[in-house]
């Protein structure tokens, strides 16, 4: 039989090997930092064991404590979060125009749009910051949430390709009971794209928590630090307590890694459906 044949047998055998060394290269790094949390600060760099000798929890007590963790964790989470629902708004509504609207220009406007995609984020740094150094916004809030809030075109990309593949029956269906364009995104459309959403809203959120170059940038207040600046702060102490570090980076990564767990299913399914794997 084939399924049983050397040729197959040895396909299956690279395939798994191949899976387990992409497995280690990226889990590794994770495995190596928790480990270090978890050792005494004797013991971070005399060896290479990754089990620790002795397990301790005190570096999370020193993290959450001592380098302002708690302020830095709150901080992102607002504006992880008011970002990530400005996103999905946006992008869903215009994902929804472009896609089932008619109006003068629309393919035009929509490639015009998906072209700003293609211009990096260090050329528009300097124009964007002089912009909220004018509005009288850097060092607040409003700084680091009002550029992002709005979507960009890679998320309207996302739902526009979604929404194409709805059929056009439901629409013309609803407009025929009374239904405006609005109230047929709303009750409609916007229900059926609950895995693009999920899919975006992972995205958007893992973006702005790793975010780091524009709050450096908007913020000089110590009170207004978002994770990734704050962290970064610790390589300016004289005696960096590795561990100590270790376990702040673990504090920030485990909200992801909870949320990219429960979400996984409707981040395959959106993608899938969206078209982006084709």
């Amino acid at each position: 039989m084939r399924s049983s044949s050397p040729k197959h047998w040895l396909k299956q055998s690279l395939l798994y090997l191949s899976i387990c060394v992409i497995l280690f290269a990226y889990l590794f790094p994770l495995f190596w930092q928790f480990s270090t949390s978890l050792k005494e600060s004797g013991e971070v760099f005399a060896g290479y064991n990754l089990i620790p000798k002795k397990v301790v929890w005190d570096s999370y007590a020193t993290a959450w404590s001592t380098f302002n963790i708690r302020q830095y964790l709150f901080n992102t989470v607002v504006v992880a979060a008011i970002v990530t629902f400005g996103t999905l708004l946006s992008c869903a509504m215009a994902g929804y125009a472009f896609a089932r609207l008619r109006f003068p220009g629309r393919d035009f406007i929509f490639y015009l749009y998906l072209g700003t995609m293609m211009v990096p984020g260090a050329v528009t740094l300097i124009p964007a910051y002089y912009v909220i150094l004018k509005l009288n916004l850097a060092n607040s809030y409003f700084a680091l949430i009002i550029p992002f809030i709005f979507g960009n075109a890679f998320g309207t990309f996302l739902m526009r390709q979604y929404y194409l593949t709805i059929p056009k029956d439901l629409a013309e269906s609803a407009t025929i009971d009374g239904a405006g364009y609005l109230r047929t995104w709303w009750s409609i459309m916007l229900p059926l794209s609950k895995p693009t959403l999920a899919t975006l809203g992972v995205m958007t959120l893992v973006a702005q928590w790793n975010s780091f170059i524009w709050p450096l940038v908007v913020t000089q207040n110590p009170a207004l630090k978002v994770l990734a600046v704050g962290l970064s702060d610790f390589r300016l102490y004289r005696n960096i307590q590795w561990n100590a570090l270790m376990a702040a980076v673990m504090i920030a990564i485990v909200p992801m890694l909870v949320i990219l767990a429960l979400a996984q299913k409707l981040f395959i399914k959106g993608i899938q459906f969206s078209g982006v794997n084709r």
